[in-house]
């Protein structure tokens, strides 16, 4: 049951990294979509790829969210069997200090704090954000022409792209990354929390 535990314990802790490995292929995959529509255009071979491989990782994402989950009901599941086979009230409570997270109120307002990085690149990604709702704007103040675009709309498509871009290279180059070292560094954090309870 401990073994069992130990490996719930270790995949509970690397679903999140794969989940953040795969939104950051969700965002390069879409910043390429838009490059590749705008090269070739979107019946191309690379744009399809890239869709293809948009959707993909984006049905792996949630399955991984819903195994995460799984995993974490499962992990409460053998804390309380082991505390149900061990009599001693000594044996829950080491068995819950090693299979549950240690949840004060420093590490739960911890675990919900951003860092400095990924909240400056939320900040730049709202300009962006910005930026789409002007090309909308523009769409629709310009005037209507059937069989082709109206020169305000190839302005208003080049600048959502360019906006959309722009959003997904900072997800990509800024904000995942950030998240990751922010996991990784509250990691070790408990990781020395749980072996000096030991």
């Amino acid at each position: 049951m401990l073994a069992l535990g130990r490996v719930l314990c270790v995949a509970a802790g690397a679903l999140p990294y794969l989940g953040f490995v795969l939104a950051w292929v969700i965002s390069a995959a879409t910043a390429g979509q838009i490059v590749a529509s705008r090269s070739w255009g979107e019946s191309s071979d690379p744009f399809l790829f890239l869709q293809a491989l948009t959707y993909g990782a984006l049905k792996v994402l949630i399955y991984s969210i819903l195994a995460f989950v799984a995993l974490l009901v499962l992990l409460v599941c053998v804390a309380y069997m082991i505390a149900a086979v061990s009599v001693s009230t000594s044996g829950f409570k080491k068995a819950s200090h090693k299979f549950t997270p240690s949840f004060t109120q420093e590490s739960v307002a911890e675990s919900f704090r951003l860092p400095r990085t990924a909240v400056l690149g939320l900040v730049a990604d709202v300009a962006f954000f910005l930026l789409v709702v002007a090309g909308l704007l523009v769409v629709m103040m310009s005037p209507d022409m059937e069989g082709s675009m109206s020169q305000g709309e190839m302005v208003a498509s080049v600048i959502m792209d360019v906006a959309l871009f722009g959003m997904h290279a900072i997800a990509c180059f800024v904000i995942i990354p950030a998240l990751i070292l922010s996991v990784w560094k509250g990691a070790r954090r408990t990781g020395k929390r749980h072996r000096s309870f030991v």
